[in-house]
């Protein structure tokens, strides 16, 4: 979604609230889509890390998806904005906080078009060619927590946690800090890029290996980014479950 048609589609929702009107946008459902899998799978809560303003919440609120949801973003004004979304939400949680394989205050490199792009990684340059807006426009200190401390604090039983990561090239480093608590993790919806954009970022067949390493199997995949000309792909999102886990 372009950031014209987001910021109309806000505009037009906040008008509507004004008239005491609470309005969600429809999503059509693929035959695979997630919330599908989401209820194949049984899962109760989902952890949405790298979530930005809430698009990703608010989402998963319009397919369906009725439990819990903890979002996690580190850069101070896009959560003050999550923070505003989730208030009106009892079972929506969100943490100011970035997640790694460490505790600690780590920079972040910002970036500009809402601050979709921003990563601890630093530009290899493809993005800029690709989406000059989102170029970095500085630098933030964050707070930085694990996904085993995550898990021990907001979901410390059972085993159906869905784990969406969109960290721009950090996934693997989120999850190696899970340790043992990724037992608990039945699923992820995890951003893969086909291009280096990052440094030091793993591409899709690293991912994908490293992933079925773990036990998750591939159940769906999605477009993410792509070129506005050529439609060369250069990032999809990649949905993954412990596929021994499945109800029947």
């Amino acid at each position: 979604m372009t950031t014209v048609r987001l910021r109309t589609k806000r505009a037009v929702k906040r008008a509507l609230q004004r008239l005491g009107l609470d309005v969600r946008w429809y999503v059509p459902r693929p035959p695979h889509d997630l919330f599908t899998l989401l209820e194949r799978y049984g899962v109760d809560a989902v952890f949405d890390i790298g979530a930005n303003t809430g698009a990703s919440g608010e989402y998963l609120r319009n397919i369906g998806f009725k439990e819990r949801i903890v979002s996690y973003e580190p850069i101070a004004h896009l959560y003050d904005e999550l923070a505003r979304k989730a208030s009106r939400d009892p079972k929506w949680f969100c943490e100011n906080s970035a997640l790694g394989e460490a505790d600690g205050v780590r920079d972040m490199h910002v970036t500009g078009g809402g601050g979709v792009s921003s990563s601890f990684l630093a530009s290899t340059g493809h993005m800029e060619a690709n989406a000059p807006e989102l170029r970095v426009i500085g630098r933030q200190p964050v707070k930085v927590t694990t996904l085993r401390a995550a898990i021990d604090q907001h979901y410390p039983t059972g085993d159906r946690l869905l784990v969406k990561i969109d960290a721009q090239g950090y996934e693997r480093p989120i999850l190696e800090g899970a340790g043992d608590r990724l037992s608990r993790v039945v699923g992820m919806r995890l951003e893969m890029s086909l291009v280096q954009s990052y440094q030091a970022e793993p591409l899709i067949g690293e991912m994908l290996g490293y992933v079925y390493g773990l036990g998750y199997r591939l159940c769906a995949i999605e477009e993410a980014w792509s070129n506005r000309d050529t439609h060369e792909v250069f990032q999809v999102d990649a949905v993954v479950f412990r596929t021994d886990a499945v109800r029947p």
